[in-house]
Order: structure tokens, then sequence, then C-alpha cells
């Protein structure tokens, strides 16, 4: 499974690699290119780059820096169950398969600490890489329709 991950990091750091260069490409050549064409291949290059970083961070314990807001301990909470849906359909609709994986991911888990018995929701270090990747690809589909609402209103309507 590791070599699939560091095939598919590859995979995502070439492409990377490749927008980066048409871009420059555009960017020297090419004045006529509009900036929504711009910050489009930028967030793209951004979310390929995060995502091959995601694949090839070591694991860590996703428990070992979550402190209770109640008594602060550190470390050692046990995961408490959770009683909402896996996916969100908004998500889901206005986005896609990805988005709606990134937005899950990006949200908060649950836990009960192992002194207090308290619960509470906290970040993990890998939510927080989800929500990074949930809020590139938000960025990268509200330029897209930026860019086609764009197009339109300079065509005249």
């Amino acid at each position: 499974m590791r070599a699939v991950k560091i095939a598919v990091a590859i995979a995502l750091l070439l492409f990377a690699a490749l927008l980066a260069l048409g871009e420059l490409q555009m960017v020297t050549h090419n004045i006529a290119s509009t900036f929504h064409q711009h910050v489009g291949t930028n967030l793209l290059v951004a979310i390929c780059l995060c995502m091959a970083y995601m694949l090839l961070r070591r694991p860590i314990d996703p428990v070992a820096d979550v402190h209770c807001p109640r008594c602060r301990t550190l470390g050692g909470h046990k995961f408490a169950p959770q009683y909402r849906g896996s996916i969100s359909h908004a998500a889901l609709h206005f986005g896609g398969f990805l988005f709606s994986i990134f937005y899950s991911g990006g949200r908060q888990q649950r836990f009960r600490c192992r002194e207090c018995k308290e619960l509470f929701y906290s970040h993990t270090a890998l939510s927080r890489g989800y929500r990074l990747l949930f809020l590139l690809s938000a960025a990268f589909i509200v330029n897209s329709i930026w860019s086609e609402f764009s197009e339109f209103w300079a065509a005249g309507g």
C-alpha cells in the first residue's frame, strides 16, 4: 500500500510541476490570458501539492496533540461515537465526490477526555489537512464559476 501511495504522490508532484511550467510559459508568452486562468492553475497546483504531502507524510497519532478544553489534559483521549452522517449531501452535489470527502475529513472529531470524561470536539492533524484541501477545492470551484460569469458579462449578457 505504501508503494501505491508513493506512486500516486509522485504522479501528483509531476502533474503539479507540469502545471507550473505551463503557467510560467503562459505568463511569459501569452499576455492575453485572464486573471481567472492564472488563479485556477495556481489553485490546482496547490491542491496537487497538498494531496501529495498528505500521502507522503509519516503516520502520526491523531490524538497526541488534542487538548481537553475543560481540564487541559494533553493526549490519550478516546474517540467518542458521532451520530451524524459521514458525508455532506450539499458538498456532494456542489463539488462532487472528492469535495464531499474533503469536507467530511475536515470536520472536527469527537473525543472523550481520559481524565475528566468530558465529551468535546477537536481538530486532529489529519483533519486540518483535509480542511485545507476542502478550502482549496472550494476556492477552485468559486473561481471557475466566477470565470464563467465574467466571460458572460464581458460578452454583453
